[in-house]
């Protein structure tokens, strides 16, 4: 059974039944303090105290929120969940929380998903006091699958001793990974606070542990881009970024700002050197795009 709660005529009711609000006009509702919100059971909603709206609709899986003029509402997911809604409001996301604040009049279909937020551990804006980091996530009207592109360590890189599947016949990159090959071997990514593990967030600077590899150190090949072994695309940040910066100003003479940022102007020259050299043009920078360059 779909629960749902209208705020509108009946708003001096449900102040006083939650204890959190205060009049605002005879058709708004303003809050005092923070009230928790519970969707299917298991996402749990913070609506932040100030906020302001017209009417609230909770169902099983939605939040559906009218803002009026000159107002703003605010919600926070203590979970880290993404705050997927219709107009496309950006997310905002750190290390403790995810959280949207809409301002002026609209009206906004909230529809969580049991999913984490990402952020960087150096690429994000400052949250105050405690400078965790944080990122912006943009949102569209369709749903999309955000992924973690965990921060280079800046240890050298290390190197597993034992052959590895889609390193043989001299590739430089992992024809199934696109991690980079040396001797044979796949070049390791020790990132500082994950030991072994390849999960779950670095205990020494927060960023994901996805991607690390753990070897005996040997130095990576002379000339070599260590492009990661992440899919690059528009938006993606970090080390591996830069080096595709390096890489094109080294090609293409391009005299790009090597900042770790990958953006639009960017993402239309691979495709175009993606054509030039024989490869699907998607304008990502993936294991055959990767092992393309280090190629040249």
């Amino acid at each position: 059974m779909i629960k749902k709660l209208k705020i509108g005529f009946l708003v001096m009711a449900l102040s006083l039944a939650v204890g959190v609000g205060s009049v605002a006009n005879a058709a708004d509702l303003t809050w005092s303090a923070d009230q928790t919100v519970s969707l299917d059971g298991s996402i749990n909603l913070t609506i932040l105290s100030g906020s302001t709206a017209t009417s609230i609709a909770v169902a099983a899986t939605t939040l559906t929120v009218v803002v009026p003029a000159s107002s703003t509402f605010g919600l926070i997911s203590p979970q880290r969940y993404l705050l997927t809604n219709d107009i496309g409001i950006a997310q905002t996301c750190n290390n403790t929380q995810n959280s949207v604040t809409v301002t002026g009049a609209q009206t906004v279909i909230f529809t969580p998903a049991a999913t984490l937020c990402s952020f960087g551990g150096g690429g994000g804006l400052n949250s105050g006091g405690g400078g965790s980091s944080s990122s912006t996530v943009a949102q569209s009207s369709t749903p999309v699958t955000l992924t973690i592109t965990p921060a280079t360590s800046t240890t050298p890189a290390t190197t597993m001793t034992t052959s590895t599947p889609g390193c043989s016949g001299g590739n430089k990159y992992n024809t199934s990974t696109g991690a980079l090959c040396v001797n044979n071997a796949v070049v390791a990514n020790n990132i500082p606070g994950c030991g072994s593990g390849t999960s779950g967030f670095s205990t020494a600077s927060g960023v994901s542990c996805a991607g690390n590899v753990v070897g005996s150190s040997v130095s990576a090949a002379a000339g070599s881009y260590n492009l990661g072994t992440k899919t690059l695309k528009s938006g993606s940040k970090g080390d591996a970024v830069k080096e595709l910066q390096r890489f094109l100003n080294d090609k293409l003479n391009l005299g790009l700002v090597v900042d770790g940022k990958l953006g639009p102007k960017t993402i239309a020259v691979i495709k175009k050197w993606q054509k030039d050299n024989g490869l699907v043009v998607d304008g990502l920078i993936g294991p055959k795009t990767k092992a393309k360059m280090n190629a040249q």
